[in-house]
């Protein structure tokens, strides 16, 4: 398989992990497949430039924990970028919350 299609596929895994945790977190609820694979790859884009703007590495100290724990070796990237993505599609929630974007509730009559 072509190095550009598994990326490719790990995005969208990564993606929608990470967007239905936040979503979760956030309302109690999934948004379903597609919308939580795009909360989470845009969660992971704004979660990663956030980390790197404060010069964090997300994946590490988990990665480090599970180690020692479970004698597992883990790939930090994978966990850095669902980290990213759950922290990124978790301010996105917030956010689009604050500003009243999003579904609105309908009122009983």
């Amino acid at each position: 398989m072509p190095a550009d299609v598994l990326n490719w596929i790990v995005m969208i895994i990564v993606g929608a992990l990470a967007g239905s945790i936040a979503a979760r977190i956030m309302k109690g609820d999934s948004f379903g497949f597609i919308t939580d694979t795009l909360l989470g790859i845009t969660g992971a884009i704004v979660g990663g430039f956030l980390f790197n703007l404060l010069n964090i590495n997300a994946g590490s100290g988990i990665v480090n924990i599970i180690k020692e724990q479970f004698n597992v070796t883990l790939s930090e990237n994978i966990i850095g970028m669902i980290v990213a993505g759950i922290v990124g599609s978790i301010l996105i929630l917030w956010l689009a919350k604050t500003l009243g974007i999003g579904k609105r509730k309908r009122s009983r009559d």
